[in-house]
């Protein structure tokens, strides 16, 4: 249980950073972090308050589409992400002028790379997932759609209210959504190469 919760803990702050890079790099984001950012924009406080935020009204509808009481433990990750964003956000500094268009790209790049590893390792403890994933979980079952067509319709909802609010969508947003299932499968497999253990 200890090694499960280290590999949980070392994905949810690898997938953090990542978050904070590609944040940074101005050039868009995934679109739930679309949303957060949006927000801190529009109303203030910090991206991590309202991954916090965010992440509880999605708690609230997917206890509503499972018509089951809210996971609770959904609270775990938002909380560990929403701090860590809001500390990688502190520490890591960037003179966004001086980078110039290559230098952005290079680190949306390897913002991607480090989300991608993130999220395969945290998934790999099975220990409780992020709200936006478990709502494409709960919306497929209810549905019966796949996972692969609910993943599209939560990312397509939330590129919807960054888009209302005027949120950091960019060419890296379509960039996220056409690479990140793909780069998350291709650092899967490399882990299990590595004999990483999936619980």
């Amino acid at each position: 249980m200890i090694y499960k919760g280290l590999l949980y803990l070392s994905g949810l702050i690898t997938l953090s950073l990542g978050v904070v890079l590609m944040i940074k790099a101005k050039v868009g984001i995934a679109p739930w972090d679309a949303v957060n950012v949006s927000l801190k924009n529009e109303l203030g406080m910090s991206i991590g308050f309202w991954v916090f935020v965010v992440g509880s009204i999605l708690i609230l509808v997917n206890a509503l589409i499972k018509r089951g009481k809210p996971n609770f433990l959904g609270f775990i990750p938002i909380v560990i992400i929403g701090v860590m964003i809001d500390g990688w956000n502190m520490t890591i500094l960037f003179n966004e002028k001086s980078m110039g268009l290559t230098g952005k790209w290079l680190l949306f790049f390897t913002g991607l790379l480090v989300l991608s590893s993130g999220i395969a390792l945290y998934i790999r403890s099975s220990l409780p997932m992020v709200p936006n994933d478990e709502f494409m979980v709960e919306l497929s079952k209810r549905t019966g759609w796949s996972l692969a067509w609910t993943k599209t319709c939560g990312e397509g909802l939330a590129w919807s209210i960054a888009f209302i609010l005027k949120g950091p969508i960019g060419i890296g947003t379509f960039l996220v959504l056409g690479c990140l299932g793909i780069l998350i499968h291709t650092f899967s497999r490399f882990m299990d190469r590595m004999k990483i253990p999936k619980y």
